[in-house]
């Protein structure tokens, strides 16, 4: 039976429009050349660069998983979701703004720029293949899967019809990015973090109204002893008992998990490398942080905490339908129908933004840079949109042989694990080399295979940790961290072996790399030493730890705060609600004294064009 009346449709559909009339409305804009269509040209000031960011994270799949965990375990639970703050901030003191100094058109052109000959172009082609055709697919999917599960739920579309609605919506999503390129996605993305902002805050509002306020809501959840969330708790709880994070993942969510978002890669660093300049990346990324992480997902929890009140036992075991059904329960027609909408455009918001992104690997890192470097700038943009098309059917295909949103994300954090400490090291230790990197790559995909697809280390981990019987290592989710863990250690220790049994082979391309990105000097003395000009840190380590520092007592103080003001503490709230303003007033006060002296990235560009060493003079 369907949820959803005929207003609802309407609504729905002139929504969609809408967004392709913009991808219509920026067709020749982002078609004019690959800056246009994978970097916008370089000119998105914070405000659009920020909210695109959060429209992009914020996917149609982040609530439904918030809320199930919230649902499975409480709110101390959803710090898998809160953890990559900590990196999300050094990105805006420090590697938010190295990436448009630089910039790129990807985040892959990095390899050449740090390491020279034949390793580089093994990475740069290699990096660009794996975030292409294995990364972008693979986040493609598990946004697809909540895709389905809107359809199912919130729509009311039987099994069958399932497939062709997110067919649908893909198609609209290629559209969309396929005329237009990033110019269509971050100005779409724009319109709907409006719509879901202002939806997912209604359906909370509607919610807590529904179930008594917010004292009521409060006082039946304390009162749910056989649910371990019923003490609401916003820290986090770690430990071995049922609903606690276990010390293994607590490891990898707030030893390594943070760290990826930190280092701004990928679609993160497009729309940083799209910005105006470097005070702008920083200015998004900060508007990213605080929103996203501070105030977003608590509409989400309220949400969810209410669904544990009126629909305390779903007919399914996936948890993650509460959200859709909370929908179809509490809104009226028409206001149901914008939700739903708001839910479709974050998917394609999300699906977008990884299609543009995967493509501008394929063209810029592969098709670019080996296949035919001298072709027109018409052709890399026709090619690009046959790169998109191929990257959302590898999505779908992914989606389709999954069984649920959270085994591609925790297989997706097990992945990404292998690239932090080759990751961190080509910033900070000047002696890494391409050989390094390559040999950690080869060992990253081998223990990937012996651990996704072999089960290897189930039998010896089973001894080493001493594992109940019929825990496998390789899937158990409270062993998430531990398998992040030994990524981490065996591909950190291949690429450090691989460095230090390898020499770096060119000391000028060295300096050029140090005098472009500006790295701390503490990793990169030997090259200093040799420069002939005096070098100096935009950012030196100790002024940016302080940054750092400032800027996560913030946006924990803006979290927490308005965790306790919502769920029954209004004076300790408002207390660290103001904390947390005075510390954002201190970051953008630092950030806009950092950015005073920024060198001018053409000026250096040209240089380098005219064959002069930017290390000279």
């Amino acid at each position: 039976m369907h949820a959803l009346e005929l207003i609802d449709y309407i609504v729905i559909i002139l929504i969609l429009a809408s967004l392709i009339g913009v991808g219509l409305y920026f067709t020749k804009k982002g078609s004019k050349d690959m800056d246009s269509f994978f970097v916008s040209g370089r000119s998105l000031p914070w405000y659009i660069g920020g909210t695109s960011m959060i429209a992009t994270s914020f996917a149609a799949d982040t609530p439904l998983w918030v809320s199930a965990l919230v649902r499975s375990h409480g709110i101390h639970y959803i710090w898998q979701f809160w953890a990559p703050l900590i990196g999300s901030v050094l990105a805006v003191v420090y590697f938010g703004r190295k990436w448009r100094r630089m910039a790129f058109v990807t985040d892959i052109e990095f390899m050449e720029a740090r390491y020279d000959g034949k390793p580089a172009k093994l990475l740069r082609g290699w990096s660009g293949a794996w975030g292409a055709i294995v990364i972008c697919p693979l986040i493609s999917a598990w946004v697809i899967k909540a895709m389905e599960t809107i359809s199912r739920e919130a729509v009311g579309l039987p099994p069958e019809s399932q497939l062709a609605v997110t067919v649908g919506v893909v198609a609209v999503a290629l559209l969309m990015c396929g005329l237009s390129g990033l110019f269509g996605v971050v100005y779409t993305d724009f319109i709907q973090f409006i719509l879901a902002t202002t939806g997912t805050v209604l359906l909370a509002v509607l919610a807590v109204r529904e179930v008594g306020g917010l004292s009521a809501m409060v006082e039946q959840l304390r009162a749910m002893e056989a649910w371990g969330g019923n003490q609401l708790s916003i820290a986090p709880q770690i430990g071995s008992g049922a609903g606690q994070m276990s010390m293994w993942n607590a490891i990898g969510y707030f030893g390594f998990l943070w760290i990826g978002v930190g280092l701004s890669g990928g679609y993160q660093a497009q729309r940083l490398l799209a910005s105006k300049d470097s005070k702008h990346a920083s200015y998004a990324q900060l508007l990213h942080s605080i929103v996203y992480f501070a105030f977003m997902a608590w509409p989400w929890i309220l949400v969810a905490l209410c669904s544990m009140i009126l629909i305390p036992e779903l007919e399914t075991a996936d948890q993650s339908a509460a959200y859709p059904r909370m929908i179809v329960m509490i809104l009226p027609v028409g206001l149901r129908g914008l939700l739903v909408a708001a839910l479709l455009a974050a998917f394609i918001s999300t699906i977008s933004t990884l299609f543009n992104w995967g493509s501008s690997y394929l063209v810029n890192d592969i098709y670019r840079r080996f296949l035919n470097p001298n072709a027109t700038e018409k052709n890399y943009v026709l090619i690009a949109r046959v790169a998109t098309l191929l990257i959302a059917v590898a999505g779908a295909y992914i989606s389709y042989q999954a069984e649920n949103i959270q085994q591609l994300l925790t297989l997706a954090y097990v992945l990404s694990s292998a690239g932090i400490v080759p990751g961190v090291l080509r910033w900070l230790w000047w002696r890494t080399t391409g050989v390094g990197e390559l040999g950690a790559l080869a060992v990253g995909w081998i223990m990937t295979i012996l651990l996704v697809f072999f089960k290897a280390f189930d039998a010896p981990a089973a001894v080493l940790l001493n594992l109940d019987e019929g825990v496998s290592f390789s899937t158990d989710p409270d062993l998430v961290g531990a398998r992040m863990f030994l990524m981490v250690v065996c591909v950190g220790l291949a690429a450090v072996i691989g460095s230090l049994l390898s020499k770096p082979r060119d000391r000028a391309q060295l300096k050029r790399f140090a005098m472009r990105a500006r790295p701390f000097a503490f990793g990169w003395r030997p090259v200093i030493k040799d420069m002939e000009c005096v070098y100096i840190e935009p950012e030196p380590i100790g002024r940016t730890l302080v940054s750092w520092s400032i800027g996560l007592v913030a946006i924990i103080s803006l979290l927490v705060g308005t965790g306790k003001l919502l769920l029954g503490e209004p004076l300790f709230g408002c207390g660290l609600l103001a904390l947390g303003v005075v510390g954002i007033v201190m970051t953008v006060l630092r950030i806009r004294k950092d950015c005073e002296n920024d060198v001018d990235e053409g000026d250096f560009l040209k240089h380098m064009a005219d064959g002069e060493d930017p290390s000279r003079g």
